[in-house]
């Protein structure tokens, strides 16, 4: 996963200098509405199992002004983890549940401080809801069985919402456009992948139009 994130960023740096002298392109940036497709890599901790990483697919949204504008996304990450989960009725005190999945949709308010001709860096502030998919529980070693309070903390845990920060950088070339960013949300130990969230994407979005009436 290190090798692809550092593919992906020789592509973007080689982009960048070949794009530094397009300062025309904005006129395909301001007051449009981008649809765009990504791919990336999810990384997180998975409790009793360390880090990992997982690949991470979507579709966003992103309807600019000249300094700011709205950006919608739906991800879906595709995966199978096992994490260790504490169980006071478990005879060895944890028990291990699988977990299959994570969907997301955010929201966020982006801003473009400054255009380098056709590169425009941005950074934003939103929200974003995460649920994970299917969740399997396991026996624990002496094949005691989880009893119902134990399964309703498991499905509480499923899910959760969180203000999100990110921050990219947007390559035009007419209307079309490359991009890369990263996505973080915080920590949350009410949620079965407590640690920090981490999404590296890349992907393309294509100016579908202006995103005010033009009389």
């Amino acid at each position: 996963m290190q090798k692809l994130r550092a593919v992906a960023v020789a592509v973007v740096a080689t982009l960048i200098v070949s794009a530094s002298a397009s300062a025309q392109e904005m006129r395909n940036f301001d007051n449009s509405w981008f649809w765009g497709f990504k791919s990336g890599i999810n990384t997180f901790s998975a409790p009793g199992h360390g880090n990992t990483s997982t690949v991470d697919l979507g579709v966003d949204w992103l309807i600019t002004r000249t300094k700011g504008g709205l950006y919608a996304s739906g991800n879906q990450s595709v995966f199978s983890r096992d994490v260790d989960v504490i169980d006071p009725a478990s005879n060895t005190g944890q028990r291990t549940v699988r977990v299959n999945d994570l969907r997301r949709i955010t929201f966020a308010a982006v801003a473009f401080p400054k255009h380098f001709g056709g590169i425009t860096p941005y950074a934003g502030i939103g929200y974003t809801i995460a649920v994970l998919g299917d969740v399997r529980v396991f026996v624990d070693s002496t094949n005691t069985f989880p009893n119902n309070a134990f399964l309703d903390k498991i499905e509480s845990q499923r899910s959760r919402g969180a203000v999100m920060g990110m921050a990219g950088i947007q390559i035009q070339t007419k209307r079309a456009a490359i991009f890369a960013q990263e996505t973080m949300l915080p920590s949350n130990s009410n949620f079965l992948f407590p640690s920090v969230l981490s999404f590296f994407e890349f992907g393309v979005r294509y100016n579908f139009g202006s995103s005010i009436d033009r009389e």
